[in-house]
């Protein structure tokens, strides 16, 4: 079964300090537009927040902060924190960030086909690569413990360490909201398309 972990937990720094999934966009939060394009995508969805766990719980969806050995060591503790979490029948979980509200809506079901006997499958756009949104094998987040534990902080130096296929999307799936005025062009886009 492939399940989903949205990625919210992080301390906003670029934004000024604010949980960045809270903040509005078309008048719902950044976090809901996500779930809407991916929830479809997989069978299970939890999602991974330090900040309003209880609105991140209101939808129904398991809501995990960090771990205590893993506090502040970035997107890299939710997925140690998951680790010890998921349910034993998800076996493929795809990433995405709260912060990207265009994401494809193929996204998992083409990065499952390029997967074949890699650990992780990787979106490639024309900006370079998404190490935000991996579909990865649940087993390959067993040396990721030890990864941290040594110091290690950047999911691409923890990748370096799997086989990892990338596969070619278009950047315009994955343009996020870093900070304010990114929020702002975003907004302006949807409003636009609308």
């Amino acid at each position: 079964m492939i399940g989903a972990l949205l990625l919210a937990g992080g301390e906003g720094r670029r934004m000024g300090g604010v949980d960045k999934g809270m903040q509005l966009l078309c008048g719902q939060p950044l976090y809901r537009h996500v779930l809407q394009v991916l929830q479809p995508q997989v069978a299970w969805l939890a999602i991974s927040a330090n900040r309003h766990l209880g609105e991140y719980a209101a939808g129904g969806y398991a809501v995990w902060p960090d771990a205590a050995p893993w506090q502040g060591m970035g997107p890299l503790a939710a997925l140690a924190t998951a680790a010890a979490s998921l349910p034993a029948h998800v076996a493929l979980l795809q990433t995405a960030p709260c912060d990207t509200p265009l994401l494809p809506p193929d996204l998992v079901s083409r990065l499952q086909a390029a997967l074949g006997d890699a650990d992780v499958a990787m979106p490639v756009t024309a900006q370079g690569p998404q190490p935000a949104c991996l579909l990865l094998r649940v087993t390959a987040l067993a040396g990721l413990p030890a990864y941290l534990a040594a110091g290690g902080r950047s999911i691409r130096g923890w990748l370096a360490g799997l086989r990892v296929v990338e596969v070619a999307f278009d950047e315009a799936g994955f343009a996020n909201a870093n900070d304010a005025a990114a929020l702002a062009r975003l907004e302006a886009r949807i409003g636009a398309a609308g």
